[in-house]
């Protein structure tokens, strides 16, 4: 793990190299966020259906943080399992899914956060045909929203948060089939950015000061004075 400090990053916190930030003195803030990717050549989770189409079945799933190298031909990726640290006080969760669609087109499908009790997962679920307030026709009924959904935001500094007690496995359950599609593609891309995407966000207390965080003075041998 690495740590940085409010004033000298330019860009988001790196999830893969386990990067924090340290926003209070003694605690260290993280954003996990792991993947469930839909592509044809992630054999691992992806089955085919009776039209030999390419189909994520209903069930749970574990997630992976996604190494940065983007190749995948030239040798084996290092992607890592989306698991929080013992210790850690989660106080959001977040889930979206890019590029999915329902196999059945129902409108009902949902994708919950599983392993991260608290704070409570919102299921994210796909759009459904008609809009059921206004009764006008979804065009991009299927689909689940760009916007994805977000936990309610548990406290930081009241204590409500509770610790992780043990490393745990983020994953994801899906109540349907689900493949790859963009929209308004109208079927399967085997390019499609498609994934399952989850957001954690934690904290950690810090570790204790090493010789870095304070000005100790070296010994002076004899003879090296001025």
């Amino acid at each position: 793990m690495s740590v940085i400090f409010p004033g000298n990053y330019v860009a988001h916190l790196n999830a893969y190299r386990e990067q924090g930030c340290v926003s209070l003195p003694g605690v260290e803030f993280y954003r996990g966020v792991g993947a469930l990717v839909l592509n044809p050549d992630n054999d691992s989770v992806l089955t085919l259906d009776a039209d030999g189409n390419s189909v994520l079945a209903a069930g749970t799933y574990d997630l992976q943080i996604l190494s940065p190298d983007l190749r995948q031909d030239d040798k084996p990726r290092k992607d890592k399992q989306f698991v929080i640290p013992a210790g850690s006080v989660v106080y959001r969760t977040a889930v979206g899914a890019p590029g999915v669609r329902e196999a059945t087109l129902a409108g009902t499908t949902t994708v919950t956060v599983s392993g991260i009790t608290t704070p409570t997962a919102v299921p994210l679920t796909a759009v459904p045909e008609v809009d059921p307030v206004t009764s006008v026709a979804n065009s991009n009924y299927g689909y689940f929203p760009a916007e994805g959904e977000v936990s309610a935001m548990e406290s930081i500094v009241d204590g409500t948060a509770i610790s992780v007690t043990d490393d745990t496995a983020v994953q994801i359950i899906t109540s349907a089939d689900l493949i790859a599609s963009l929209e308004p593609s109208a079927g399967a891309c085997r390019n499609s950015p498609s994934a399952i995407l989850v957001e954690v966000c934690y904290y950690r207390a810090a570790p204790a000061p090493d010789v870095e965080d304070a000005h100790i003075p070296y010994a002076i041998e004899a003879g090296q004075g001025y």
